[in-house]
């Protein structure tokens, strides 16, 4: 057999290992469909909203489903490739799962169960996992998925030239072999639990090996020549304007807890068609032109929550809710003080009510509640208290106020500058933070400001420090993906982890989250890693993200993935006639 060995360039350090060992377990199909079916509850399509933390399952159906029908999809989102390899954005997986589907399921309680796969093992010392393929699965080209054509994926993945960057769930992958027709071995530099997230995410899904041969520019893009394993195929492609996928007809391999029964799709085709004005998708859900919209506007909520010909759904996401992330590298918020007074200089529930009126709940911990990894209790003493927060401020030695109220400091004036780039303003969250600023200048003469730049200059001012919040929302279905990004201090993992701590102790549990697959011990880790940087006041949770969308009463089995908190694509999806 030949194995596959890779040489990442600058590999991060191995800094922390697993505090126990596991013993070696093999999840099989069988098992994961006994433990899939406590996962699942009813959403009621009725007209009243809606919320949950993200263990969803399918909305409820009237009657016998029935089969066939186009169903017209309108979306936020702009797809600029439809290739599950290359496409990061977060809000594509849902879109895209529809035609990809991946070798591992990530059920609500954050374990993992096989889906291409029949069965998986883990080592105990959890470096190496041993993958075992379901027998029968074909590629819509109608090539075998079997341990060649998952080698022939991860060549391809791994290849000089054809991704932007090493995905992060890969990057402690020291080799790969096929060890039988329809067995692969990868073999990590160390236990971690994002390899296993890879492994259940659309990044990672197999494509057929004649697809893979594809010129680059082709693969770039994709479209109609890609062939996946999943219930649709890609029918056409418009670039950031359009999707159609059809139907395919021997499909029976979608994961038990979202199928109950269910193989082949029951819609014809979907139809995804991008709005980016929120007025343009309410009104075409409302005159008719769809029958799903996507990511409503929370002052078109009441119009869909309170009509009994459509249902409004919202549910939280996993990842981190939106919040701001204090650079604690520069003056003032490197004092503890400052820090403090900012979140008790207002009252996030009254601000946010003011804003977004009921549509968004306040957050309730540094991880989003839609998983099972948050912990409300480290934002205890996250409350509004004017008198202290002046009192804090005064501490640090911001006696002095200008002639508009501003504390001022050895000359220097309490500013406090967020720097966001303009594609990422979305959720009135400009409105949001300059409603902030009004409460923080009257309650404590902090001069707070929201400066949104194109891409280019916010990252020439992030690369010379030149601001002191960065606002964040980070999705993903195992929170190691956001706490990696937003907080390790290795920049090879770090990307935007512009809060700039520099604590060994939150490093040190940013690593004990990622490199352990024990969902306990995890969620005790997690735990400890909420309450320090609550208490160090690095961060300021604001709200909880979501995922909404409303339908018309003709359309049955909408489907949310527990797991991520997110539509299950179309799959279950079927139109009353």
């Amino acid at each position: 057999m030949t194995t596959k060995r890779l040489r990442w360039p600058a590999r991060p350090a191995a800094s922390h290992r697993p505090a126990t060992a596991r013993r070696s377990g093999r999840l099989t199909k069988a098992a994961a469909a006994l433990a899939a079916l406590s996962l699942t509850f009813t959403l009621a399509a009725c007209s009243s909203g809606e919320t949950s933390s993200g263990a969803t399952g399918s909305a409820a159906q009237t009657g016998e489903p029935q089969e066939g029908g186009t169903l017209y999809w309108a979306i936020e989102t702009k797809l600029q490739t439809v290739n599950p390899h290359r496409n990061g954005q977060d809000k594509a997986t849902p879109i895209l799962r529809n035609a990809y589907d991946s070798f591992l399921y990530r059920t609500a309680e954050g374990e993992y169960v096989p889906w291409l796969a029949s069965e998986y093992e883990i080592s105990e010392d959890g470096l190496s996992v041993v993958l075992d393929l379901r027998e029968g699965i074909t590629f819509s080209d109608g090539e075998a998925l079997d341990a060649d054509a998952v080698v022939a994926n991860f060549d391809k993945i791994t290849s000089s030239g054809y991704l932007a960057s090493i995905p992060g769930g890969i990057r402690f992958l020291e080799s790969y072999e096929k060890t039988g027709d329809l067995q692969v071995t990868f073999h990590l530099a160390q236990a971690d639990a994002l390899f296993l997230y890879y492994l259940s995410s659309i990044q990672s899904t197999p494509l057929s090996p004649t697809t893979l041969e594809l010129p680059q520019t082709d693969l770039e893009s994709g479209g109609p020549k890609l062939a996946g394993v999943g219930p649709f195929t890609i029918k056409e492609f418009t670039p950031n304007t359009e999707l159609a996928f059809a139907k395919r007809a021997d499909y029976e391999w979608a994961p038990e807890s979202i199928a109950q029964g269910q193989k082949a799709a029951h819609l014809d085709e979907v139809v995804y068609r991008t709005f980016a004005e929120g007025s343009t998708r309410t009104g075409s859900l409302s005159q008719g032109q769809v029958q799903i919209s996507s990511d409503i506007q929370p002052v078109d909520v009441a119009t869909f929550e309170n009509d009994p010909n459509f249902s409004y759904v919202r549910t939280f996401v996993s990842g981190t809710p939106y919040s701001l992330y204090f650079n604690v590298s520069k003056a003032p918020l490197d004092d503890v003080r400052v820090r403090e007074a900012f979140v008790r200089g207002f009252d996030r529930e009254t601000i946010l009510n003011s804003i977004y009126t009921g549509a968004f709940d306040v957050a309730e911990a540094p991880l989003s509640a839609g998983s099972n990894f948050a912990d409300p209790s480290s934002l205890a003493d996250y409350t509004e208290d004017i008198d202290a927060a002046n009192e804090l401020l005064d501490d640090a030695g911001w006696t002095e106020r200008n002639s508009e109220g501003i504390r001022v400091k050895d000359g220097e004036t309490l500013t406090i500058r967020a720097v966001s780039a303009a594609p990422y303003v979305r959720e009135s969250r400009d409105q949001l933070n300059i409603a902030i600023g009004a409460a923080l200048k009257k309650n404590l003469g902090i001069d707070y400001r929201f400066e949104i730049e194109d891409p280019g200059t916010e990252e020439a001012r992030v690369d010379k420090n030149d601001y002191e919040v960065f606002d964040n929302s980070y999705g993903g279905a195992d929170v190691a993906s956001a706490v990696d990004v937003l907080y390790s201090s290795d920049p090879a993992r770090g990307f935007i982890a512009r809060g700039k701590h520099g604590n060994p102790e939150v490093d040190a549990l940013v690593d004990a989250g990622r490199f352990n697959t024990n969902t306990d011990e995890r969620k005790e880790t997690y735990s400890q890693f909420q309450k320090l940087v609550a208490d160090e006041f690095y961060v300021l949770p604001l709200y909880q993200t979501q995922d909404n969308f409303a339908y018309v009463s003709s359309v049955h089995g909408v489907t949310v993935d527990p797991g991520t908190g997110q539509p299950f694509g179309a799959f279950t999806v079927w139109i009353e006639q």
